[in-house]
């Protein structure tokens, strides 16, 4: 049948009209059909409110790095969820008794199913490397000095056995061999030697980026996640880092598990708000705030405005907390804070829990000794008797009886007087004020606040403090300057004592040491602590230690500050109970941590919305051509007529 003219344009005009409404549903469609593409890709999204500040494990000081470091590399040991010792590339670790004395020499046998990222396997070649070089340039190779300070060499066991290595420990005075108890636990990342063996300790300790140029991936560890070609780049814009699984890593084999999702993505925040909303909106999965944020998310959780979403606060894994620290060394700008008195005195104006309370909101507790309580079976406790309790006029009658008084040219702060130890010893003249700088990091603006309060309590005791904010690169090239007054800082640690008891010992000054101190008693203790097998007796060197470093008050410990975390429960599953398994924590940097290996994505739901565009765009399709048929049958009779009496648009 032959349309007419009128017909024709109404024809036309329907399809125009049936294509102009296609196309943006055939784009929603795309769209929500490529969505659905990427949907089918599992990923893992961490938010963090610190950056990674290198990508080189050399180098990299703060806890978001060392998370980083333990997706792409893998340490000769690990923790699992209880805190507990766990082997990761080593399979036995154990003393070789062929050595004298017992416990100078540790065999440590390795998977023969790892390899690295580029392809090439790994063996006891990248294990010598990696130890020889750091405790060859123990001074240069200054990351890991708590486990390699006491090791002198590493060496094959058998020549034609490629993993098996034997570890030499020594007295680093003396050159005699020594024992090292905590030998059991080395977390030291593995490098590949066939990339790294023609480095100089300065070069891969300073120099090196952490990537390879004509490497595939760019970084080459051993590591459940992998890192993509555009690491470099997404480290130098600073928002996010991404990893994918890797589909050969040893677990599988060795322990029969493995990763469950395919790629993860670590995001990095300036404002925790945007932080919170992106977990809001399902663009995040997990995420740690800062306290006074938590608070809002753990609210919105506990009224039920937030749905599908857990909150948590609990001891920290890695037994962080801060401290104000007194500089030991004989040098800054007021070395009178060397009188035992003046930071006896100023133990007793900070009130720490008031501190927790208010500017830690009450995620912690009031911090003593040097190992925390979350590692309880190496915590010690200060009696009743050893604490330096809260006590304004006590640490008034302290100052003033050592000499530090007030004047009529002083009226309002004390100056060290002739009866002062400071002034006797020469530690600084007569007269000069009890004034104290104080260096903050500005990455943790509680910091401020405490300082702010800390200006306000020590004046009750005619103490006066000049903060300065910087940034924390800022603050650790001062600090290992030991030319300061005081600071307030952190430590994280491992399960081990050793590793925390060593960065207060005379043998890690100008390496992790930050305040210069040593003391014989300590260091006595110290060293027992380091070569006794005996459990219950190693406990009370370790005990020892803390003991006689709290009653110096060098260190006045603020806070065991708890994780405060909120997760997705509807995008993942297998978070476990993180206050029964401190170890299950995102916190948990010694690589291999257990919950990546139990979090199982869960479907999103968003591969069934395409379909249902698809069938809206295919309905109006066919409206659109009975629109037109319909049109067409109507103007055949009726168009002239009906043209007279309507728009320009006809009917």
């Amino acid at each position: 049948m032959r349309i007419g003219e009128n017909g024709v344009f109404r024809v036309c005009t329907a399809i125009i009209i049936a294509a102009a409404l296609a196309v943006p549903i055939a784009a929603a469609t795309n769209l929500l059909i490529g969505k659905a593409d990427a949907a089918s890709e599992s990923v893992l999204r961490v938010g963090f409110m610190q950056k990674v500040d290198s990508m080189n494990p050399n180098v990299g000081l703060v806890d978001a790095a060392y998370v980083f470091y333990g997706l792409v590399y893998d340490t000769p040991h690990c923790v699992d969820e209880d805190l507990e010792i766990f082997g990761n590339l080593c399979n036995k670790w154990y003393v070789d008794e062929d050595y004298e004395p017992y416990g100078s020499a540790w065999i440590m046998e390795f998977t023969k199913n790892a390899t690295w990222h580029d392809g090439e396997k790994f063996d006891a070649d990248d294990v010598l490397f990696t130890i020889n070089k750091n405790a060859g340039d123990y001074k240069t190779m200054w990351a890991y000095q708590p486990y390699v300070y006491y090791m002198n060499y590493a060496e094959r066991v058998d020549p034609d056995d490629d993993y098996k290595v034997r570890v030499h420990y020594f007295d680093r005075s003396t050159g005699d061999p020594m024992p090292a108890a905590y030998a059991r636990m080395i977390c030291i990342p593995m490098l590949p030697e066939h990339l790294l063996k023609d480095m100089s300790a300065t070069e891969l300790s300073f120099n090196w980026e952490g990537v390879f140029d004509d490497s595939d991936p760019p970084i080459v560890g051993t590591g459940p996640f992998m890192a993509t070609e555009d690491i470099y780049d997404e480290f130098i814009q600073g928002d996010k880092l991404t990893f994918v699984k890797n589909p050969n890593y040893f677990w599988k084999e060795d322990k029969g598990v493995e990763i469950q999702f395919d790629r993860l993505e670590m995001h990095f925040y300036d404002d925790a708000t945007a932080m919170a909303l992106a977990l809001e909106n399902r663009d995040l999965d997990v995420a740690q705030f800062p306290p006074h944020d938590y608070i809002t998310v753990r609210s919105k959780v506990n009224s039920g405005q937030l749905q599908d979403i857990v909150a948590f606060d609990g001891p920290k894994c890695t037994q962080y907390w801060t401290e104000i620290a007194i500089n030991m060394n004989n040098a800054g700008p007021n070395p009178s804070r060397l009188d035992p008195v003046v930071r006896q005195a100023l133990a007793m104006a900070t009130n720490k829990e008031y501190i927790v309370d208010n500017y830690y909101l009450g995620f912690g507790e009031p911090g003593t000794t040097l190992i925390p309580p979350v590692n309880e079976e190496w915590h010690y406790e200060p009696t009743d008797d050893e604490l330096y309790h809260y006590d304004i006029d006590a640490a008034n009658d302290l100052l003033e009886a050592a000499g530090y008084r007030y004047t009529d040219d002083s009226p309002g702060t004390r100056v060290c007087t002739a009866d002062s130890y400071a002034v006797q010893e020469g530690l600084v003249p007569e007269d000069t004020p009890m004034s104290y700088e104080m260096a903050l990091r500005q990455e943790y603006p509680e910091e401020k606040d405490i300082a702010m309060y800390l200006v306000s309590e020590w004046k009750k005791v005619g103490v006066d403090i000049d903060y300065t904010i910087m940034t924390e690169a800022a603050l650790g090239a001062l600090v290992y300057a030991y030319a300061y007054d005081t600071m307030i800082w952190y430590w994280s640690a491992d399960v081990d004592p050793m590793y925390q008891l060593f960065c207060q010992s005379v043998v890690s000054w100008n390496g992790w040491n930050d305040n210069m101190y040593s003391t014989p008693e300590y260091e006595t203790n110290f060293t027992a602590s380091v070569q006794e097998f005996d459990v219950e007796k190693r406990k009370e060197y370790v005990y020892n230690c803390q003991k006689v470093h709290y009653e110096d008050a060098y260190y006045f410990i603020l806070c065991y500050v708890d994780q405060t975390y909120a997760w997705r429960t509807d995008t993942f599953e297998g978070w476990g109970d993180w206050l029964a398994h401190p170890g299950r924590s995102v916190d948990n940097f010694w690589t291999g941590n257990p919950l990546y290996f139990d979090l199982v994505p869960l479907d999103r739901d968003e591969i069934e919305v395409p379909w249902l565009a698809i069938a809206a765009g295919a309905g109006v399709l066919v409206a659109a051509i009975v629109a037109a048929v319909f049109l067409k049958k109507r103007g055949g009779k009726k168009g002239k007529e009906k043209k007279e009496k309507t728009s320009p648009l006809g009917e």
